[in-house]
């Protein structure tokens, strides 16, 4: 009797010590923001607080912005959108401890507000980048099902 109420809180213990994030896996980080912009001549801008995003992973690891398309899919940034044949609107992000902040420029430098936009933010660490050489991090359709996020 008292080996298996020892076991059971070392087991408790144990478990109870691992931190997973929403997807089981302490090596991943996924998250979804709508942002509002701040307007900084000739670009608007917006910061994003990522904690996941640690001095260990800016050396080591792989992070990644998506910008939602609004019709179900998701482009990698940095990216630049034609708005016709002699305009466009480039997303850029930079990414430091902490957080990115993604600046949105046009061509014109003429920019606008961009309006509320839905980006996710990926974050792996060293380990998840060795055990997944081969991913294509611009492709997200890719990362959501190699990590079924």
């Amino acid at each position: 009797m008292k080996k298996t109420v020892v076991l059971s809180f070392l087991m408790m213990l144990i478990l109870s010590s691992c931190s997973k994030d929403q997807y089981g896996n302490t090596d991943i980080s996924s998250s979804l923001h709508t942002v509002t912009w701040t307007f900084e001549d000739p670009s608007y801008t917006t910061t994003i607080s990522v904690p996941a995003i640690t001095q260990d992973v800016l050396d080591n690891g792989a992070y990644m912005v998506y910008m939602s398309n609004n019709n179900g899919g998701w482009v990698a940034l940095p990216c630049t959108l034609p708005m016709d044949v002699t305009y466009a609107s480039t997303y850029t992000p930079v990414f430091f401890l902490g957080g990115v902040k993604i600046w949105q420029t046009d061509t014109d430098l003429l920019t606008l507000d961009p309006g509320a936009k839905e980006f996710k933010v990926v974050v792996l660490t060293q380990k998840q980048m060795e055990a997944h050489p081969d991913l294509v991090l611009t492709d997200y359709s890719s990362v959501e099902k190699e990590f079924n996020l």
